[in-house]
């Protein structure tokens, strides 16, 4: 790894760049996004993401080693702490390019699983069904256009680094993913609150796409009137639904149960 540079400036071109990457606007022109702790940049790093800066602060300990050539760069804590989205930050973060994933580069297999996220606002859900998604081998996971950043920082720390370990498509235009999923005969399930069938009652031993909507108007007409089934779970309290995240990790795992069955 090569020596560090100090930067001590505000003004620094990289330190405005660095900050100015927690906008979404910024994030999308300039291809990268930020990842903050050693283990996540450890996890990007043997995930073959391309790091193209290694920020530290003055104090920082167990300094990952990045197998690829990128600029190490050492801010003092009071710019570190500007930049940092944690509140006990391990004074690691760094600067990766995004990884561009389309359609065309799934590779289905036989009896995939793909997880639609459909308008999801809440970081901590999306990045949490990612996660789940990956621990149960999901062949992919699709973001529809309305979903949250893939990247915003709350996303990616929440992923716990599964975010480097299943294919994820983004920004994809409702029609053209439901296009993609009838060509390839995957069926589609929407989790819906007002269908007449709960989930543990329907096939998800062969090949399928679950759909999560929003979570206040779920998902959207055009999913639902592409709907091969839509599914529910039972809530037999006063409460009125589950989090999308917690309803997700239900069905997902339903389907390892009936395919390790």
């Amino acid at each position: 790894m090569k020596q560090y540079k100090d930067i001590t400036s505000r003004e620094n071109s990289i330190y405005k760049l660095v900050r100015a990457l927690s906008q979404k606007k910024v994030r999308e022109n300039n291809g990268l996004f930020l990842i903050e702790g050693t283990r996540l940049v450890e996890e990007a790093n043997s995930g073959g993401i391309k790091i193209k800066y290694l920020i530290t602060n003055e104090t920082a300990e167990n300094v990952p080693k990045i197998n690829q050539d990128c600029q190490v760069l050492r801010l003092p804590n009071n710019l570190f702490k500007k930049v940092s989205d944690t509140v006990s930050s391990q004074g690691i973060i760094a600067v990766a390019e995004q990884i561009e994933i389309s359609l065309a580069d799934i590779i289905l297999g036989a009896n995939p699983l793909v997880v639609v996220l459909n308008g999801l606002q809440n970081p901590g859900n999306l990045g949490t069904i990612i996660r789940t998604s990956a621990a149960a081998c999901a062949t992919a996971v699709l973001l529809t256009e309305g979903t949250v950043d893939l990247y915003n920082p709350k996303v990616v720390r929440s992923t716990m680094g599964s975010l480097f370990q299943v294919p994820i498509v983004s920004g994809l235009d409702d029609n053209e993913a439901v296009k993609w999923l009838n060509y390839n005969s995957i069926n589609i399930m929407v989790a819906d609150l007002d269908s007449e069938e709960y989930y543990y009652s329907a096939n998800l031993k062969d090949s399928f796409a679950l759909v999560i909507g929003n979570e206040n108007r779920g998902a959207n007409d055009i999913w639902r009137k592409a709907a091969y089934k839509k599914i529910k779970i039972p809530i037999l309290g006063s409460t009125e639904s589950l989090n999308a995240s917690v309803a997700a990790g239900i069905i997902l795992y339903d389907a390892v149960r009936q395919r390790l069955g």
